[in-house]
């Protein structure tokens, strides 16, 4: 919303006063409230103090006769939404919009509701509503055509942008905004309109490495015209954090821009100064302290950051406090002050642990905030710790500091599920966890933690946790683990094994001396970031697949894992699954064949098959049965979203949070799922957070194992993995990670099927016993 809108509602507002004011005394109190709190929420909301101006709105709302005057409802909804959205608050913003919906279809005023329908998918977009978002943005274009006023079709286009900014349609949304200036071209006071399409068209330009310098100094002259608000202010961090993108490629120090951002960053100081506003003050200061501590002049910086955090715990703003916080630290940890700099990430993580989620909140786009705010914050703390280690040359005082290494990286990985699945009770456990400070007999946890200039394996075994340096950089790392994965699914070439052996050097060879001194037979691997791509079992020494030598499974984390023995005798089987063709997915022909052959080795009772496997037919058999084994050989997505991330059904589609009501049916009577089994899964192949997904469908669906594909498999191939998988689940002598690797082995052994693109992508995770 812009000056010329709130001109608008403020001159209806006195109008429905001055008729108010004809009547009798309480309408005339009433209007005189209305237009008071609308006025003073316009007041604080130039301030920047949303907070107060959403409580005002809400007021006016509460107090206003919406079948009277609902044009000054539908006015005063955008405000509120743009306010919410800020603190946060979008399920809230979405209920006010909700409930005035009925009011905005029957307006016969195009401009007002293209505006509400406009905000109204912005709101669904932020809560990652998609398709919501996109049919309201339709109604929204549609109303604004037929309003002719450019303005406000430029104001709706700008946003339709944004849609495809968060779509990744970065292209689109550039020449969306094109076609927003144009419209503006011989308009009048539009300067703020102006100012925010030329920032989304910056961010567009930069999402495709093509950020021009003139669309950032035209953004900065329409902001620099602006009157002293906050979203002046706002305007400038946003340049400020933009142009420091312009220059980071060609280096801060020295830069003509430079000078820019330190301009714009000042003037945001005054404007928070002239608005006595503390958030702005902070960000000003912090984003100063950024500045420096990119040209290294960390005196300078940490003197600005503190700074910064003062005015955000003054505030009480911890989603700023974290960041200064986080800030700090990086400065202490380059100045060689390794205590202070872990104290103060010890204090950013404190300070962020309770918000995590609400960060988590808000979809503007596929860059995920986690990965660029949250997740780097224990990944240093990780690294200062390591650093520490690394400096100690007494054995205990070394095991102390790796296991708070690890215990940070535990943390991250808890923190990584929560972010995905969009749910803080994901990573509770009801029973007892594997323990984290000793693994058991012949069985070692080899966690990789990739720094940006090294690689370190942390590696616990029996009776002690070590580590190890290796010399590759994150980069450098990611971009071989995506070639390796390329390299498996491509059947008719054995190129993958040049890279199957240098990832092999990188995180097997340097640990291989422990693993023979300690008799170790199984590896369980906890891994991060790209590295989730690849199945370690398909890493090659030169002769041998590491499946070959070791057991292998794989665990988000240590502490999510469940422990115990796998009790098969006891365990009920329940199969499903899907053959047919069903809602535009192709069909598996080799589903039955594999079903009924599972049934005979694991005399399972109850099959549900084509028409049969259906949500509704799922619940009863865990109502009325106890559960054990569910092994569903169906199409299994999984996306950059638990949304996206859904196993399919004959007539629906089960996504995550469906399977874990399913599954905690059985808790009911004490029985949880030992093993669940999906044979037909499929990742995006350079996609880590849908792998992600992948390794924490255990943990989700609330079972202690299972069994699922990285990539999709050939019928053949699968048939002979699951028969022989559910054989060798029959020998009490042998854990659910052996019987993998026999059953993996066994295809090894066939000349056709040596190929890991046949065996590899079969991943254990969860308890590997």
């Amino acid at each position: 919303m812009n000056a010329k809108h709130f001109s608008i509602l403020i001159f209806i507002i006195c109008i429905a006063a001055s008729g108010m004011a004809r009547g009798a005394s309480p309408a005339e109190q009433a209007g005189s409230d209305i237009r008071n709190m609308i006025s003073k929420g316009n007041s604080l909301f130039q301030k920047g103090d949303f907070k107060h101006a959403a409580a005002s709105w809400e007021n006016a709302l509460t107090v206003l006769d919406v079948g009277q005057f609902p044009d000054i409802h539908m006015d005063i909804l955008p405000y509120l939404a743009h306010t919410c959205k800020t603190l946060g608050l979008h399920e809230k913003a979405l209920g006010a919009f909700n409930r005035a919906l009925p009011v905005a279809e029957k307006s016969s005023k195009h401009d007002r509701k293209a505006l509400f329908f406009s905000h109204l998918a912005d709101i669904h977009l932020t809560l990652a509503n998609m398709e919501n978002a996109v049919i309201f943005m339709e109604k929204a274009i549609a109303e604004a055509q037929l309003s002719k006023d450019p303005v406000i079709l430029a104001d709706i286009l700008n946003n339709a942008g944004n849609l495809f900014i968060a779509d990744g349609n970065y292209q689109e949304a550039a020449g969306i905004y094109r076609e927003c200036l144009e419209l503006l071209k011989n308009t009048a006071d539009t300067a703020e309109l102006k100012a925010k399409i030329l920032i989304n068209m910056a961010f567009a330009e930069s999402f495709l490495g093509k950020l021009r310098a003139d669309t950032l100094e035209k953004a900065l002259e329409h902001t620099h015209s602006l009157p002293d608000a906050h979203i002046k202010a706002e305007n400038y961090i946003t340049l400020s954090l933009l142009m420091r993108e312009f220059v980071k490629g060609e280096g801060i120090a020295g830069n003509p821009l430079t000078e820019k951002i330190l301009k714009a960053l000042t003037e945001v100081r005054r404007i928070s100064e002239t608005l006595n506003n503390p958030r702005l003050m902070s960000q000003a200061y912090g984003h100063m302290g950024q500045l420096y501590e990119n040209e290294e002049r960390h005196d300078e910086a940490l003197r600005l950051t503190r700074r910064a955090a003062f005015f955000a715990q003054q505030a009480n703003m911890p989603e700023l406090l974290y960041l200064w916080q986080w800030q700090t630290g990086r400065l202490l940890g380059a100045q060689e002050h390794t205590e202070a700099a872990i104290e103060a990430y010890d204090t950013a993580i404190e300070t962020l642990n309770p918000i995590r989620l609400q960060l988590f909140r808000g979809y503007r786009s596929r860059k995920d905030n986690f990965d660029k705010n949250i997740k780097p914050v224990y990944i240093g703390l990780t690294a200062l710790y390591l650093k520490q280690a690394d400096a100690l040359r007494d054995e205990k005082l070394r095991e102390e500091k790796l296991k708070k290494a690890r215990d940070t990286m535990e943390i991250l990985k808890s923190a990584e599920l929560q972010n995905f699945f969009k749910d803080e009770c994901v990573t509770y456990q009801e029973d007892d966890t594997a323990s984290l400070d000793r693994t058991p007999p012949h069985t070692a946890v080899l966690y990789p933690v990739s720094l940006e200039d090294r690689l370190i394996l942390l590696l616990s075994l029996p009776d002690t946790m070590i580590h190890f340096n290796v010399p590759v950089e994150s980069r450098e790392l990611g971009q071989k683990a995506r070639q390796l994965r390329r390299g498996l699914q491509t059947r008719s070439s054995y190129g993958f094994l040049k890279d199957a052996k240098i990832m092999y050097d990188w995180l097997i060879r340097p640990v291989e001396d422990e693993l023979s001194a300690n008799e170790i037979n199984t590896l369980i691997v906890a891994p991060d970031g790209a590295l989730r791509l690849i199945p370690f079992s398909a890493l090659n020494d030169g002769k041998h697949f590491l499946i070959e030598k070791y057991a292998v499974g794989t665990v988000p984390s240590v502490r999510l894992t469940a422990s115990g023995a796998f009790q098969a005798e006891s365990s009920e089987v329940l199969l499903g699954g899907l053959s047919d063709a069903v809602q535009e997915f192709t069909p598996l022909p080799g589903v039955k064949d594999e079903l009924s052959e599972v049934r005979q080795i694991t005399d399972a009772r109850d099959m549900l098959f084509n028409a049969d496997f259906t949500v509704p037919n799922l619940t009863g058999k865990f109502k009325d049965n106890p559960v054990g084994i569910l092994h569903l050989a169906t199409h299994g997505v999984f996306g950059g979203t638990a949304k996206d991330s859904f196993l399919l059904t004959y007539d629906s589609r089960l996504d995550m949070d469906r399977l874990e009501d399913l599954v905690r049916l059985g808790r009911f009577r004490d029985q949880k799922v030992e093993l669940l089994t999906l044979s037909a899964c499929q990742t995006a192949m350079g996609n880590e957070r849908a792998a992600l997904g992948l390794a924490g469908v255990a943990v989700k669906a609330g079972v202690k194992s299972a069994v699922a594909t990285l990539w999709f498999v050939d019928d053949e191939a699968t048939s002979l993995t699951i028969q022989e998988l559910y054989r060798q689940l029959k020998n009490p002598d042998l854990s659910k990670a052996q019987a993998l690797q026999n059953a993996q082995r066994k295809l090894i052994a066939q000349r056709r099927f040596w190929h890991p693109i046949y065996w590899a992508p079969f991943l254990l995770i969860g308890n590997w016993m």
